[in-house]
């Protein structure tokens, strides 16, 4: 179950992390690494990769509003949090596979 709440916690703090999923939940897990138990695909499959478009809009939706509430208190932060303030996508988020080298130059360019 771990890995299924840092899938989606992960599609919470960072949009294109989320867009890839919402697109390819599975495949996004297995280009990131992730090993799931039969219960989380099971899970998985049954939120996520069934979806219509509609859905898909609905998730992503509710998902934005998330990520908004949790960034709230990170860009009122008095104190700095390390290693700097934290950026979208924080620290929070996974660090894009190899295969995804698009999404590092982005994230890499966001730290630097």
């Amino acid at each position: 179950m771990d890995l299924l709440i840092t899938l989606i916690g992960n599609a919470a703090v960072d949009p294109g992390f989320r867009k890839l999923f919402l697109e390819d939940p599975l495949g996004t897990a297995d280009k990131y690494g992730f090993r799931m138990t039969k219960g989380e695909v099971e899970i998985m499959t049954t939120v996520f990769t069934k979806l219509n478009h509609e859905g898909r809009e609905r998730m992503e939706k509710a998902f934005r509003a998330l990520e908004h509430e949790l960034y709230i208190p990170l860009e009122a932060a008095t104190i700095p949090l390390p290693p700097k303030k934290c950026m979208k996508p924080c620290g929070w988020s996974i660090y894009p596979p190899r295969e995804l080298p698009e999404l590092r130059k982005h994230i890499d360019k966001l730290a630097a």
